[in-house]
């Protein structure tokens, strides 16, 4: 195994082997014998692979925002046609590069991803040059309809996240045109919006999952799974510390979407860091409900000391859940 998921898979075959070892599974002489034949450190290709990708994404990165940094760097200096037919041209270029390069290969999906964002640069510099009087969230959105083909081209899920991103930014400015990039000042219906707008895309990234592999991995899950997880959590928080709201539908949507992610990632896929996620938002909501029901307003050493101690029990008993979870797996 010389690439990054080989070096993962034998990472978590590892840990695998010394659970059953903890658990009585399998004795200290066969637990040697299969770390034996996994072999021992990363090796020199397997430290070479992961730098290579490494670099190569680091380096696409770093040209997309000095591509960028140049024209802000150098915009009087620059006359309307270089700034625009510049721009063009190196997104020509890096589309044919991807193109050249195959989309099947990672060189060829980095590049178009460098490509990908090369267009939200060039959009945004129409409409600083022209001034259109458009909206910025229409620039994202029309950002994501026209990278749209080249994510579907490429195939790979650094596309995908990015163009998951490019449509939270557009509904976030959409619906108010700034603070929602601050979730906790964002109103109830905005953090409903977005929640909603990433349980759809957890839903459909895990569907894509059993057929194409591009959707296998767990970092997009997660980070989806973050990205729905969090907004919702604030609304309900929102609902519960606002008095005069009757219905409270952050609570009942946030506890609705909980309860169906809980088993999602307990039954159907279980992911751990999904899960905690998840408890950590219950504990949150919680301990907003006792805080804002139980305590009158005008809280004592006493009842803060009470409200510490809930939340540590809160935190004990889903380092418990979660652990006898993780032993439950490598048994």
């Amino acid at each position: 195994m010389h690439d990054a998921a080989g070096w993962r898979d034998e990472a978590a075959t590892r840990s695998l082997l010394r659970g059953w070892r903890r658990a009585g599974a399998i004795d200290a002489a066969t637990s040697a014998r299969a770390q034996t034949a996994l072999g021992g450190d990363p090796s020199p290709a397997q430290w070479r692979g992961f730098l290579d990708r490494l670099a190569l994404w680091l380096g696409v990165a770093l040209l997309a925002a000095g591509a960028i940094c140049f024209i802000a760097a150098n915009w009087d200096e620059m006359g309307k046609f270089l700034r625009l037919y510049g721009l063009q041209a190196v997104l020509v270029l890096a589309v044919v590069g991807a193109a050249w390069l195959g989309l099947s290969r990672l060189a060829g999906q980095a590049v178009l991803w460098l490509a990908m964002v090369l267009l939200g640069g060039l959009l945004a510099l129409i409409g600083q040059t022209y001034q259109t009087g458009a909206d910025t969230w229409e620039l994202f959105a029309l950002w994501a309809a026209l990278s749209l083909p080249w994510v579907l081209a490429g195939r790979h899920a650094a596309l995908w996240l990015t163009w998951a991103l490019l449509l939270n930014v557009a509904l976030s400015l959409w619906l108010d045109l700034g603070h929602a990039w601050l979730i906790p000042l964002a109103t109830n219906e905005e953090l409903l919006s977005i929640g909603l707008l990433n349980a759809l895309l957890l839903l459909a990234w895990e569907l894509a999952g059993a057929r194409w592999p591009e959707f296998s991995g767990r970092a997009g899950r997660r980070l989806l799974a973050l990205a729905m997880i969090a907004p919702l959590v604030f609304a309900a928080m929102d609902d519960i510390f606002d008095n005069g709201r009757g219905l409270r539908v952050g609570v009942w949507f946030w506890l609705a979407m909980t309860a169906a992610a809980g088993w999602c990632f307990l039954r159907l896929r279980r992911d751990l860091p999904v899960l905690a996620m998840l408890m950590l938002g219950v504990i949150a909501v919680v301990t907003s409900a006792l805080a804002e029901f139980v305590f009158t307003g005008n809280e004592t050493a006493f009842e803060l000391l009470v409200l510490a101690i809930v939340v540590i029990a809160q935190g004990t008993a889903a380092a418990f859940v979660l652990r006898r979870l993780a032993r439950g797996e490598t048994t």
